[in-house]
Formats: C-alpha cells, sequence, structure tokens
C-alpha cells in the first residue's frame, strides 16, 4: 500500500483509521473540564501525552466531531482555561468507554458515568475519584490544525498540582506498574493492558 495524502482517493476518515492501528498504544487522557455555567465534563483522549519537563507540560488533542463543532471538553478548557488528566486503569475501562458517548453539553459525565468528583486544590474541575494520578493543569496554549470535521487542536496545559494514591506507589518514590495497571488505546475499538511489559536499559557507548 502507498498513499500519496494530497493526490489519494480515500477520505480524512479513511486516513485516520489506518494511522490510529499502527500509532499504537497510545495512552489515555481522562480529561475532567467545568462549563461557564459550572457543569462538569469527563472525557477520555487517546491523542495525549507528556511533551516537556520544565516546566511539566502535558498535551490532549480533542477533535472536531462530524459536524465540524468543537468538543465540549475544548469549549471549557477556552472558557475557564483549566482542566484535570486523570490516568485510566484497567479498572475503570468500561466506565470510562461510558463517558466518550455523545451526551449534550448539560450533561455531568461524572454522574452518567458513575465516577466521583473530588475537589482539586488549584483548579476549578474535579479530580476523578477513581483515578490513581490527577493532575491539575493550567491552559499553556492551544495550537489549531485544520477546519471542519476532522480538525483538531492540541491542547498544552502547565502541570501545576499532582495528585497519587500512595497505594500505587513503589519504594523508590515512583508508580509501581505492577499496581497501576494502565490501558491504552489500539486501532478500532481495541485497548491493550500493560500486563506484559519488559525492560531494556538505556545503552552506554565507550
Amino acid at each position: 500500500m502507498y498513499i500519496d495524502i494530497a493526490n489519494t482517493e480515500k477520505s480524512w476518515q479513511d486516513v485516520y483509521s489506518l494511522c490510529i492501528t499502527f500509532v499504537t498504544p497510545r495512552p489515555i487522557g481522562f480529561i475532567s473540564t467545568v462549563a461557564a455555567d459550572g457543569v462538569r465534563n469527563l472525557a477520555p483522549f487517546s491523542f495525549f501525552n507528556m511533551v516537556c519537563a520544565r516546566p511539566p507540560i502535558l498535551m490532549f488533542c480533542p477533535g472536531r466531531n462530524r459536524a465540524g463543532a468543537k468538543k465540549d471538553t475544548l469549549v471549557n478548557v477556552e472558557a475557564t482555561g483549566e482542566f484535570v488528566a486523570a490516568v485510566v486503569t484497567d479498572a475503570m475501562g468500561a466506565a470510562m468507554n461510558q463517558t466518550s458517548a455523545a451526551y449534550a453539553p448539560e450533561v455531568d459525565e461524572f454522574a452518567a458515568a458513575g465516577f466521583t468528583p473530588r475537589p482539586a486544590t488549584m483548579v476549578q474541575p474535579a479530580l476523578v475519584g477513581e483515578s490513581p494520578v490527577n493532575c491539575e493543569c493550567r491552559l499553556e496554549r492551544i495550537v489549531e490544525f485544520g477546519e471542519g470535521p476532522g480538525a483538531t487542536a492540541v491542547v498544552f496545559g502547565r502541570v501545576v498540582a499532582i495528585h497519587v494514591d500512595d497505594r500505587f506507589l513503589a519504594a523508590d518514590g515512583l508508580l509501581d506498574d505492577g499496581k497501576l495497571l494502565t490501558i491504552g488505546r489500539m486501532g478500532r475499538s481495541g485497548y491493550v493492558r500493560t500486563t506484559d511489559r519488559f525492560d531494556l536499559p538505556r545503552p552506554t557507548i565507550g
């Protein structure tokens, strides 16, 4: 297969569907926001990662819907300048998936999917009580790519506080992978568990 993006008969949906089958596994950012009128929002994003250590910056990418409209998460971040990024564990998977439904803006996904909102310390959006790791973030910048359906914004947030459930810590003060048991996205409707792990020490030269 060879695809010349500028001269293909494939739709953007076809290209997207292909790409997410090889950009794998993708970590899931469970993004909590609050609307200008106070309604809570909770949604998963698999275009999510850490992009800088100093200062600590996280990013997630809310794409526009099939009508070309912004998702509630992006609208809320633009309005308030804040969000919380939580980790998704295996135990949270089914309920997390429920929050990906196309709920109306007035629906609180915490309530709809049975998640527990906990007060944050420095931002207004709620922490996800069931998640062992929550990062409070303030908006750093938003970069837009494309227009209409399929277009995406990249939201960069500066981490201002991190909440870690001590039960998931290892002796060295870091998270214990064997306890955390995060899940990731594959292509189509696939997910992956992180129970099969191996180490590759970084090589030295000379």
